[in-house]
């Protein structure tokens, strides 16, 4: 039976797609190697109790799509007995020793879970699963490459709004799949002859099925050489910002760039592509699996859309190394942060505990606000996705990079199109440690303004507006009033404005005007839809008739506040009350402000 797109009711929850939603699109023309994400390993979240079963692996997988995953490590395995890519790390022989395990909360025997880590209860959430013990592991057989497309196909089926389209990046690390006679020794190198086919290839798999929604190597290259009839081709929303990568321009006037990537906004909508993928390790038994590069590969060489950076932490998830904002430096050129990812999300070792969870909120925080996209490689909690999804939950919300918790408030969609509008701009709010809130576009603040279209450089309004005005007064000449787009913009704009005299900024005080400064963004045409481009933006999403039947009625998926779990909640009210006191005293870590001193 065909594995489908089936998360758990309870994770649907469509009050958080307001915020997903809005960063995505103040994100949409920044060039997709510069957008920080959340990644999560398949091994670590839906396998880290060695149980490999089919049911279970589609529901994992499924929960963490709908919490909001944009990156997925996946290991597979080459078997060559059965001639398939496997995620069991063994091949399942033709007789070998078999457990039925039924409904849930059930118990294999001693014989089939030997050896297997945590204990011999597992749950699995289908009626009956046939388990095969391999050693270490439990495995059932069908789980493979084709199971794990059957997922995202019908995913990539079940969400084609604009209003849940998001772009989908897949790392696969190949391996061979161990003997069962000798299950934990590493396997023999596979001869040339036993190598996959053509049509057993990865991409050849991954192409006959989903190709439609893949942005592939060749069309890249292909782009990348005339950018006139590419990226510019389209309006102007659609174009990725140039300043993030290097232009030549030819005699005959043609554009093309040697290491530009398109923006979200082209890729989604122009190319309405949705999945990257790329090839990540190797084993060395699969050396004669050699990468060949042509024009029907649609798997890029390995770390192509990944560049892992080793980060440390402290206690209470502060970060000792590896945040790429730099004081000193202001150009992306020397701020280069292309595909950058964090070679893990340092999990604290009293995780049992719930303040444990806490602080790896604060890591997953500080990473996103160091230009990271942080990468879960840990079993949370002893137990996988498709069982207890809220760790893994917590987690993707804590990636988000702008608004505070509870944020943007007064945003429900009114049955009243002239209801008024009152919390419905965006300011940087520096006693929320610079995340955004909504706050009544009518109260004057001072405004954000950006030097040049430059992505890391700001300075500040000389005096207080309301909204309206300050979009069409603050910012003149070279500079121009808008709002971070990324969670490492967000963080200069932050430390500018923390450098700032207290009679300027300052972050404890009461009054509104001190401590928070405008952003250009609102949501004045439509309650929930947060656009840029002053008072009177419109909601791109409100000129589609598919999408909306009339002006006053956005879809329910962006309608509310985000509601995160206590735990990041706890963090953000603690972070709210430690910002409250003096600046001084405090350490400043690779330029993050941290409470306490890091060991």
């Amino acid at each position: 039976m065909p594995l489908g797109y089936d998360p758990d009711g309870s994770l649907v929850d469509p009050t958080w797609a307001a915020v997903f939603l809005s960063e995505r699109d103040v994100a949409g023309q920044i060039p997709i190697n510069f957008i920080t994400s959340s990644a999560v390993s398949l091994r670590a979240a839906c396998f880290g109790k060695n149980i490999f079963e089919a049911q279970a692996a589609a529901k994992c997988i499924s929960n963490l799509l709908a919490v909001g995953y944009r990156r997925f490590i996946v290991d597979l395995y080459w078997s060559v007995e059965s001639r398939t890519w496997n995620f069991c790390p063994v091949n399942i022989p033709t007789q070998a020793a078999a457990v039925t395990v039924s409904a849930t909360s059930a118990v294999a025997t001693p014989a089939a879970t030997a050896g297997v880590s945590d204990g011999a209860v597992t749950e699995i959430i289908t009626p009956e699963a046939t388990l095969y013990s391999l050693g270490p592991y439990l495995c059932s057989r069908g789980l493979d490459v084709s199971g794990l497309i059957d997922v995202w196909q019908d995913y990539f089926t079940r969400t084609t709004s604009q209003l849940n389209v998001y772009t989908r990046y897949i790392t696969f690390n190949l391996h061979v799949a161990a003997s069962p006679m000798t299950p934990n020794k590493p396997p023999a190198e596979v001869p040339n002859t036993d190598l996959p086919t053509h049509s057993e290839r990865i991409g050849e798999l991954l192409d006959n099925r989903l190709l439609a929604y893949i942005y592939t190597p060749a069309q890249l290259d292909d782009e990348r050489r005339n950018l006139n009839e590419s990226w510019y081709e389209v309006d102007d929303g659609y174009k990725p910002i140039a300043e993030y990568f290097t232009t030549t321009i030819n005699v005959d006037g043609t554009q093309s760039t040697p290491d530009g990537w398109p923006c979200t906004k082209y890729v989604q909508l122009a190319r309405e592509k949705r999945l990257l993928l790329e090839y990540g390790s190797i084993d060395p038994q699969l050396d004669e699996y050699v990468l060949i590069p042509d024009e029907t590969e649609v798997l890029f060489p390995p770390g192509y859309l990944s560049d892992t950076v080793p980060v440390a932490s402290a206690d209470s998830g502060s970060l000792d190394s590896g945040c790429l904002y730099d004081p000193e430096a202001y150009l992306v050129s020397e701020v280069n942060t292309s595909w950058a990812m964090s070679s893990r999300i340092p999990v604290p070792a009293y995780l049992n505990e719930s303040y444990g969870l806490v602080d790896l909120s604060a890591m997953v925080v500080n990473l996103t606000a160091c230009g990271l996209t942080p990468t879960l490689n840990d079993t949370l909690f002893n137990t996988t996705a498709d069982i207890d999804t809220r760790p893994y939950r917590n987690v993707s919300l804590s990636s988000s990079w702008a608004w505070a918790v509870g944020e943007p408030q007064d945003s429900a969609i009114t049955q009243e199109m002239d209801a008024p509008k009152r919390e419905r701009c965006a300011v940087m709010d520096m006693s929320l440690n610079g995340h955004w809130r909504s706050a009544n576009c009518s109260e004057p603040r001072r405004a954000a303004c950006r030097v040049e279209h430059l992505p890391y450089t700001w300075t500040l309004s000389n005096t207080t507006y309301t909204y309206e005005d300050a979009y069409a007064r603050a910012c003149q000449g070279r500079l121009s009033m808008d709002a971070p787009r990324t969670g490492l913009e967000n963080t200069y704009l932050y430390r500018h404005l923390l450098s700032q005299s207290n009679d300027v900024i300052d972050p404890t005080s009461t009054l509104p005007a001190l401590k928070e400064v405008w952003l250009d963004f609102n949501s004045l045409d439509i309650a929930s839809c947060w656009v840029t481009g002053g008072p009177g933006a419109e909601c791109p999403y409100a000129s589609d008739p598919q999408q909306l039947e009339k002006r006053t009625v956005l879809v329910a998926a962006i309608a509310g506040i985000v509601i995160c779990i206590i735990a990041a909640l706890t963090l953000f009210v603690k972070c709210n009350a430690n910002r409250r006191n003096t600046r001084r005293g405090r350490r400043v870590i690779q330029g993050w402000e941290y409470e306490g001193v890091p060991t």
